[in-house]
């Protein structure tokens, strides 16, 4: 059976919603690439099609990248065009014969973006046939991204601000009018690292610290939900889902361990923990959630007996980003193991390098260095399959 990877990163809208998300694609190792963009493009398609849009994006749009050998194949047009954008690469040639094509797929209801986009006389005549267009903030120095902006706004097209990577560049993209945005900022902003964590933040670190505490008791366990109404209901409610024919419903904290299992709350009281510490953007929850599950079944795939501990190392992945301070000092305020620790300041170590390789699915870098030389299939089977988890566990009320 061919795997094909298929990563995705967040585009949010100006109240910092998730939008959409664009794929990131490379084939199989070991597989030839062949055509260059054309073939990965297929085979991206391939995906989208087998593997099926809602498992990938949710109720969310598709930003799907577009060479010029795919946008001019007939298979394109079995593919239905509902949640998906044809993102136009840069490298795309433009012609006559180009420009009818896209003109027909715009009537069948597809939205088309243009990617990495520099205006020339080449390329203007895509605008009118675009729905968004995408500008490289990096690429664009400040007065060629305002000289862009004011071109653009009179063209009737929404502006996507991508590779969007400081907090002053996203301000600065606000001001200029963008309504979409794509970047390392929303995962990894600059930080303030002397900023002072807020007391009820280091109160939901202290439970944070408790639950992930590998020798944690079913008693202490049930106290510390306990003492949170909203953590105490959630995690009945989620019991009580889970029934599986049990013929009373789960009325008790203790009962919701043994129903669902002390390592699945405890997991599941970490999430909330972090959840409830409210600085983080959805996306970015989202996001240590697809790491932490991600991770531990990648563990689980080896035959560790520790998968635990795996998860928690992806759960705190982005602490610094949560709390808006250092790593450094956001790991002080958490005890954890020290090869977990090491594992978050530097990627040492079997736990580092699983938490690389979930780092590298979803930013859609190959993974050089494999966790115990699991084949790729197996790490893009568990990635997959914490994204799935995520995004139900998301539709659950997290």
């Amino acid at each position: 059976m061919e795997h094909i990877f298929v990563g995705r990163q967040p585009i949010l809208d100006r109240k910092g919603k998730l939008y959409g998300y664009e794929l990131l694609h490379r084939a199989t190792p070991g597989r030839p690439v062949g055509d260059g963009d054309a073939a990965s493009s297929e085979m991206l398609l391939k995906t989208v099609w087998e593997i099926g849009i809602p498992q990938v994006s949710g109720a969310h749009r598709s930003f799907v990248n577009m060479t010029r050998n795919l946008l001019l194949s007939p298979g394109l047009d079995a593919l239905p065009p509902a949640g998906i954008v044809l993102e136009i690469l840069e490298s795309v040639a433009v012609d006559d014969e180009l420009l009818r094509r896209l003109t027909r797929l715009r009537k069948r209801r597809f939205e088309i973006a243009l990617d990495d986009f520099e205006h020339s006389a080449e390329r203007d005549p895509l605008i009118d046939l675009a729905d968004i267009v995408k500008l490289d903030c990096l690429a664009l120095d400040e007065t060629g991204l305002a000289r862009h902006v004011e071109l653009l706004k009179r063209r009737n097209v929404r502006l996507l601000a991508e590779k969007v990577e400081t907090r002053e560049m996203h301000e600065r993209t606000m001001a200029l009018g963008f309504d979409y945005f794509q970047g390392y900022y929303f995962a990894r902003p600059q930080l303030q690292c002397a900023q002072r964590v807020p007391t009820n933040k280091l109160v939901l670190l202290e439970l944070l610290s408790r639950v992930s505490d590998p020798g944690v008791s079913v008693k202490e366990l049930a106290a510390i939900v306990r003492g949170d109404v909203w953590i105490s209901i959630t995690v009945l409610r989620w019991a009580n889902g889970s029934l599986h024919g049990l013929r009373y419903a789960v009325e008790s904290v203790e009962r919701a361990i043994l129903v669902l299992g002390l390592q699945t709350i405890r997991n599941w009281v970490a999430l909330l923990t972090m959840a409830k510490m409210g600085a983080a953007p959805g996306e970015l929850l989202k996001m240590v959630l697809v790491r932490a599950r991600a991770c531990e079944l990648i563990a689980n795939e080896a035959k560790q007996g520790d998968s635990a501990k795996y998860f928690t190392v992806g759960l705190l992945s982005a602490l610094d980003v949560i709390l808006q301070i250092d790593m450094t000092r956001a790991l002080e305020l958490v005890p954890i193991a020290q090869d977990q620790r090491e594992a978050l300041l530097t990627h040492a170590g079997d736990l580092g390098t699983a938490l690389q390789n979930v780092i590298e699915l979803e930013s859609g870098a190959s993974c050089a260095n494999r966790y115990r030389q699991l084949p790729e299939e197996s790490l893009l089977r568990c990635y997959l399959s914490a994204l799935a988890w995520a995004d139900n566990l998301g539709r659950n009320g997290l």
